[in-house]
């Protein structure tokens, strides 16, 4: 659109009306991983809870995306799951050392604050299937900050 100014209007008038920034809006989603997109969409996730998930880095898309489902996040939950990462930019270096399922989960216990403990429980039913998996999966996960904690003590 920008070569053909003089068409400007009629191209957002034939989109439904939407205004330039709107436009803006979702040609920036096009930036979005594949399958980010993919899961989006079969998900009817909304742009709103999505344009922030294009300002991180690509390998971190289809992670948040998924988080946005299973967590049911809102909009200022992923505009603060996504601008924590710009915080943590210094210690880029660092970071790309640790196992990226690590670092993942601990930008979750961002979250914490405002995830509701049956909502975690009915959603890790539904990715399990059954209740018992899904409480051994809390058993693995409390073992595990059990440990971290222990390694936090010790340092």
């Amino acid at each position: 659109m920008r070569g053909k100014r003089e068409y400007t209007d009629a191209v957002l008038s034939a989109m439904g009306g939407v205004n330039k920034s709107q436009f803006s809006r979702y040609k920036s989603l096009l930036q979005l991983a594949d399958e980010a997109l993919e899961l989006a969409d079969r998900h009817n996730i909304e742009e709103y809870r999505l344009r922030y998930v294009a300002t991180v880095p690509a390998d971190y898309h289809t992670e948040i995306v998924r988080q946005i489902i299973d967590f049911n996040l809102t909009t200022k939950q992923v505009k603060e799951l996504c601008e924590s990462d710009g915080h943590e930019a210094d210690n880029a270096d660092e970071l790309e050392k640790l196992p990226i399922q690590a670092v993942k989960m601990a930008k979750v216990t961002k979250l914490i604050s405002t995830t509701k403990p049956q909502d975690l429980a009915r959603a890790l039913i539904q990715q399990e299937g059954d209740a018992t998996v899904a409480r051994a999966r809390l058993q693995a996960l409390r073992k595990l900050i059990i440990e971290a904690e222990q390694y936090l003590g010790a340092e």
